[in-house]
């Protein structure tokens, strides 16, 4: 895989770059003119002025975007080979885990400190990509911090995958941010089902369709509910008996 340059004679910019790349734990040249730039070089990161200079090289102006880390970002996503479309998977939880991916390549891996950090985390992360195609998969344990996730992201314009976690369990000795991030990673590389939204709230193909086999079994195989009605028990709003009812 070749490596990001970074080119700029504005050191601050220069400097938060670097620094930024070191912390990341990703390799980089740093580059002192952009008429030397070595072969293994794919992408520069640089500013809007001084990127009109560099020819034949693909490009990112740290300046254009949001903050350096997204700047980083779009540079891995580059390296990455322009896959079609970018992942998010999340780890739903008090701490929910957060992975990035672009084609089988890993961006970035969060551990937010709460639902609502992690939402902003993906806003920002799908703001960074207007025009790829955008998928958040989420695992289906802790429906209570997982609605919440659907419901902040209501609006916004990406596909929901529920994945089944059982395959994302982790072995002992890790931390918590470690356990969280690894189990977001192993869930945004397993395919999901697409949620189906309702209202405020969304549920899975596979939710909906238990409920409707329960409705058969209650009634001893006579009625099969609809899917609107199986939506609302399971939002709460009435009991599978009543929806049986209402279906005779």
């Amino acid at each position: 895989m070749k490596l990001i340059g970074v080119y700029t004679k504005d050191f601050s910019l220069s400097h938060d770059i670097i620094s930024r790349l070191r912390q990341r734990g990703i390799e980089f040249v740093h580059l002192h003119s952009p008429d030397r730039i070595p072969s293994k070089v794919g992408v520069i990161i640089t500013s809007s002025l001084e990127g009109r200079d560099i020819r034949g090289k693909r490009i990112v102006f740290a300046d254009c975007c949001r903050d350096i880390d997204s700047a980083l970002d779009r540079a891995m996503d580059m390296l990455s080979g322009d896959a079609n479309e970018i992942v998010l998977g999340v780890d739903p939880g008090e701490y929910p885990g957060i992975a990035l991916l672009s084609g089988k390549s890993i961006l970035r891996t969060w551990c937010a400190s709460s639902v609502d950090e992690a939402l902003r985390i993906i806003k920002n992360v799908l703001d960074n990509f207007p025009h790829r195609k955008k998928i958040v998969r989420i695992g289906h344990d802790a429906k209570v911090y997982r609605d919440r996730l659907v419901e902040g992201l209501k609006g916004k314009n990406v596909e929901i995958e529920i994945v089944n976690e059982e395959r994302t369990s982790q072995k002992g000795g890790l931390s918590r941010k470690e356990r969280n991030e690894l189990a977001a990673i192993r869930i945004a590389r397993l395919k999901g089902e697409p949620l189906i939204r309702n209202g405020n709230r969304g549920f899975t193909d596979g939710e909906i369709k238990e409920i409707q086999r329960k409705s058969r079994m209650i009634s001893g195989g006579r009625i099969t509910i609809s899917r609107e009605l199986a939506v609302r028990v399971l939002e709460g709003k009435i009991s599978i008996e009543e929806a049986i009812k209402r279906s005779r």
